[in-house]
């Protein structure tokens, strides 16, 4: 495994040994991985063996589903769960524990989870967050390269669990039971350029993933910053065809905050539209998320109570959206 460092914190790791199953190579993955994610929490994964024609396939679809007359994504548009088109304004992070957000969301986004048929088991017991996709009828051929990429992101970020268990000194296979059917979101987002004369207003205000990891494609132009634990704001190595890798919320509660997940924001000084693709990677809803073994001792006791995933993520999409907030006043 090569290894460079972009900006003294931020490594570059190539994960291409890890994945063709070399000896030993989980084992030094592991190794850079935890000191990163006791650090700034961000990684840089080169060498994961995604296509880049299924990366460009989705931002090219993104691209063309933002273009579309406001008419046709406001039909689209995210009701009880988030599937679907979210317009610019509909997004406060109330939930923040970094900052204190008062102005939405400098963006429209479009939310693809996995691709239910309306006869699925689950979505006729009407089991929470299961209900089909909305899908474009005016675009065709953009339900098949985004799911191409869904698919191919949730199988990279479950061949991570392994490293991410290891790099906390567990079993290689702990986290197995919690992700048999993991939570899984897509989103495409593009940015609108800040506004110069409103300082306090950001294409994504200051937040943590409230997932277990996120793996977000490099992007044309830059936007992504990250704050240090001295409380700098740095970017990323932007480097084409790799990924940038965050831990979250989950993976924060597992560790017992040895590995804490780092604020960061999306500021577009670019006087350009700015095209996202971050794929969120979570326990099943059904998980209890639990303090690790290795994370807890007599004199580093639990800093959290048992928590089922499905009552977080209900939690964080009743106080965040404008509108779940009228639905909740009505």
């Amino acid at each position: 495994m090569s290894m460079t460092l972009a900006e003294g914190r931020i490594p570059v790791l190539d994960i291409s040994a890890f994945l063709r199953g070399e000896a030993g190579a989980r084992a030094e993955l592991a190794r850079h991985v935890a000191r990163s994610c006791e650090d700034t929490g961000f990684l840089v994964f080169a060498g994961h063996g995604i296509a880049q024609g299924l990366i460009d396939g989705c931002f090219d679809a993104a691209a063309r589903f933002f273009a579309l007359p406001d008419e046709e994504k406001l039909a689209l548009k995210i009701g009880d769960l988030n599937i679907g088109f979210l317009p610019t304004g509909a997004q406060v992070i109330r939930t923040s524990k970094v900052a204190e957000v008062k102005k939405p969301n400098l963006n429209e986004s479009f939310y693809i989870t996995h691709d239910r048929a309306p006869d699925d088991p689950d979505v006729l017991a009407g089991k929470p967050f299961a209900q089909p996709n909305k899908w474009p009828p005016g675009l065709p051929d953009f339900r098949a390269p985004t799911m191409a990429y869904f698919n191919a992101m949730e199988r990279l970020a479950r061949s991570m669990l392994p490293v991410f268990a290891s790099a906390l000194d567990l079993a290689a296979d702990h986290f197995d039971a919690d992700f048999a059917d993991p939570t899984c979101t897509l989103r495409l987002i593009r940015y609108q350029p800040q506004p110069e004369d409103e300082a306090d207003r950001f294409g994504f205000a200051p937040h943590i993933d409230t997932n277990f990891t996120t793996y977000l494609a490099q992007s044309a132009l830059p936007g992504l910053e990250v704050r240090t634990r001295e409380g700098e704001w740095l970017r990323p190595p932007a480097i084409p065809g790799t990924f940038v890798v965050n831990t979250a919320e989950m993976l924060g509660r597992y560790s017992n905050d040895r590995f804490a997940p780092t604020p960061h924001r999306v500021v577009n000084n670019n006087r350009a539209m700015r095209y996202a693709i971050p794929f969120f990677y979570g326990p099943s809803n059904d998980a209890v998320i639990r303090c690790v073994p290795s994370c807890v001792s007599e004199g580093n006791p639990a800093r959290y109570e048992p928590l089922l995933y499905l009552d977080h993520r209900l939690e964080l999409n009743r106080r965040n959206f404008a509108h779940r907030q009228t639905e909740a006043a009505r």
